[in-house]
């Protein structure tokens, strides 16, 4: 009988214990190729925004300097001026590694950075901050979910301190993922319990275990796409061999002359076809009463920035404009854009976050904007006369100042004199 039991259910336990063994055991750390990484650093896909293996693999290179640019869809507009292109034509001493999604905001990239808190320990970031995330309803719940995994979780328990920060994340957690596995733990960090050596225990148990999942799984899965291949090597050529803003300009003129001529935006050709060209009289006025400067996107922009403090990452912000044009016909206050960008600037200027590349004005100039609300040609330009200096020359972190204040929902909704909030 149970030689019978065996030969019927020993080959499932066999299976079981193979698994069990595969993903404790396998090997989180993989060797190290600079071109298999340039690859993976424009790939821009959900599934490599969300994966901790491909983006430690680059960020853990010695002989390669990968930085982190954190941002959401703009990434994706690809021409000749974009950051990976004038990285690679001109061999700098770093490429970027970009990490964004369409839809993201600074919750993702929080959950995000526990998964590579490791490489952000005294090392420099970029970080795109569009006023356009800071909605009055704040991060959509189904978009959050999109690009959160298991992994990210236990990465934040297991280095969670019970302090504001962890509290109000672990709320939003709940707020956004009400069903989320190890909900029960999640619960008490949100209240400031403690938790029990044995929660302690199952939080490292699962974090190894995400960790050689997500290890495996990015091996056997298809992780890069052809976006090295067909936007950035393509590029080169059509560059300058020396390195001259005035030789580029001209370039990326003549490039957004030849794909803007068939609307009177300075919209790129395709993206108006394809977004706006049959349905372009429904957006005339659509967005007179929208309004950035209420949002719990506030709060979620604090956590990422007790992340930065904890971790000493000397960062840059960048705040993107609007298209000039699409904001007049869409009926967009300007004044009210730029009231939101001063908010934005003191909570960031206000705790030592004080290296920012304000475009917010520049939204006219001409073929600065690639499409509504994203940067090419010349925006790109200006934004590497920016970036790359800072990103070439790395500085350690200042002293940054992290007030709690921040957390709260009376800022998330203020709309007052700033320098009062903070006294």
């Amino acid at each position: 009988m149970l030689k019978r039991l065996w030969l019927i259910l020993g080959p499932v336990f066999c299976a079981l214990v193979m698994v069990v063994l595969l993903f404790f055991f396998y090997p989180i750390e993989k060797k190290h190729d600079v071109e298999t990484e340039k690859r993976s650093a424009v790939t821009l896909t959900a599934e490599t925004f969300k994966s901790r293996s491909k983006k430690m693999t680059a960020l853990t290179d010695q002989d390669t300097r990968f930085v982190p640019f954190f941002g959401s869809s703009e990434w994706l507009r690809f021409d000749s001026m974009h950051p990976a292109v004038l990285a690679e034509k001109y061999d700098r001493n770093y490429r970027p590694y970009f990490l964004g999604q369409r839809g993201a905001a600074s919750l993702n990239q929080y959950f995000g950075m526990q998964q590579m808190a490791s490489e952000l320990e005294n090392k420099t970031a970029v970080y795109v901050v569009s006023p356009q995330w800071f909605t009055k309803t704040g991060y959509d719940a189904s978009a959050f979910q999109q690009y959160f995994n298991s992994d990210q979780l236990t990465g934040f328990l297991s280095q969670q301190d019970g302090g504001v920060g962890s509290q109000y994340a672990a709320q939003r957690l709940l707020q956004l993922y009400p069903n989320i596995a190890m909900g029960d733990i999640v619960k008490k960090v949100s209240d400031g319990s403690q938790l029990t050596s044995f929660e302690q225990q199952y939080i490292y148990t699962m974090y190894q275990f995400y960790q050689r999942e997500d290890a495996l799984f990015s091996t056997l899965a298809a992780g890069n796409n052809e976006n090295y291949e067909t936007k950035i090597l393509p590029q080169l050529s059509r560059l300058p061999d020396e390195f001259s803003y005035e030789a580029l300009e001209k370039v990326a003129t003549a490039d957004a002359i030849k794909r803007t001529g068939n609307n009177d935006l300075g919209i790129d050709n395709g993206f108006y076809k394809k977004r706006l060209a049959s349905k372009i009289k429904k957006f005339k006025g659509f967005q007179s009463k929208q309004s950035y400067e209420k949002s719990p996107e506030y709060n979620d922009l604090q956590l990422v920035l007790e992340q930065f403090a904890k971790s000493h990452t000397n960062v840059i912000f960048v705040i993107p404009p609007v298209n000039a044009k699409w904001m007049a016909y869409t009926g967009l206050s300007e004044e009210m854009y730029q009231r939101t960008v001063e908010k934005i600037k003191f909570q960031l200027e206000s705790q030592g976050f004080t290296n920012i590349a304000d475009f917010s004005k520049d939204g006219d100039k001409p073929y600065f904007m690639q499409d509504t609300i994203h940067m090419g040609w010349n925006g790109w330009l200006a934004f590497d006369k920016a970036v790359d200096p800072f990103v070439s020359n790395p500085q350690p972190a200042p002293n940054y100042q992290i007030n709690e204040k921040f957390f709260s929902k009376e800022w998330a909704n203020y709309t007052g004199n700033y320098e009062e909030f903070v006294k």
